[in-house]
């Protein structure tokens, strides 16, 4: 859950942790057997898990809902 600053910074901070999970092997290698992925707390209230707001760490589609991560 990334909160406290504005949509463009949080949009900023998952494109970070996209690229640190991309650069850490151990990371990688745990993407590979766990989803990992970030959404915006605000994003989350306004329309639920369920909905295209989790950002998937490991590369793919911009947005997704939880399940597809």
């Amino acid at each position: 859950m990334l909160t406290g600053a504005s949509q463009h910074v949080l949009h900023h901070r998952s494109s970070d942790l996209q690229a640190m999970t991309a650069q850490h092997s151990l990371v990688a290698a745990l993407a590979r057997d766990v989803p990992l992925g970030a959404a915006i707390l605000e994003d989350l209230e306004a329309h639920g898990p369920s909905a295209d707001v989790w950002t998937p760490l490991a590369g793919g589609e911009d947005h997704c809902p939880w399940y597809a991560l």
